[in-house]
């Protein structure tokens, strides 16, 4: 004869089963959520890493420019508006629409930074120098912007008369593209660097 369960356990048929498969669920989703978060982390990482490689980059070609600049200029001949050298003036009609206003001021929009285009206009000098594993060689231009001349400066009355130069300092704008790892990374710095011609 079969005795029937008697106790506080008979009704409980299999919910120690359903209880354990609900914290294994609970468990389970708690460990998606976690390698989510690690796995986005890691994306974050990367991306500032790429990024702070680009500005690396982009710090190292500047410098180039600007020691371009010290030792290479010597006169203003070379810079004027076609820019098949990198080197443009102040008058350059960047976007080709036939005058000089403010939207060629944003130099960095007009420039053929990867020298693909056809013809030689709007190219920029690129920077071999930079020994980080970047997607591409930094590029640089260089505008020069005009000629100021300080008042303590000046060698007589009004800067009337003749003068040796020796107050006027000619300020350049250097533009500097560079990136990082990867081509999405992108980082873009301007300088203005002056020197006594």
């Amino acid at each position: 004869m079969v005795r029937p369960a008697i106790g506080p356990g008979a009704n409980q048929r299999g919910a120690a089963l359903v209880v354990s498969l609900i914290l294994l669920l609970v468990m389970t989703l708690l460990g998606v959520v976690t390698l989510r978060n690690t796995s986005l982390e890691e994306r974050m990482a990367a991306n500032q890493r790429d990024r702070q490689m680009a500005f690396d980059a982009a710090e190292a070609a500047l410098y180039a420019a600007e020691q371009d600049i010290e030792n290479n200029v010597i006169t203003l001949a070379g810079f004027d508006g076609d820019g098949s050298d990198g080197l443009y003036d102040e008058d350059a009609d960047l976007n080709g629409d036939g005058d000089v206003d403010a939207d060629d001021e944003a130099i960095w929009r007009h420039i053929d930074w990867a020298g693909t285009a056809s013809g030689n206009s709007n190219k920029a000098r690129t920077y071999t120098g930079f020994s980080g594993n970047v997607a591409s060689a930094p590029a640089y231009v260089i505008r020069h912007e005009g000629t100021v001349e300080a008042a303590e400066d000046e060698l007589n009355l009004g800067n009337y008369g003749e003068g040796t130069g020796a107050g006027e300092t000619d300020l350049f704008e250097i533009t500097v593209r560079a990136t990082g790892g990867s081509e999405s990374a992108t980082v873009i710095l301007q300088s203005t660097f002056g020197k006594r011609l």
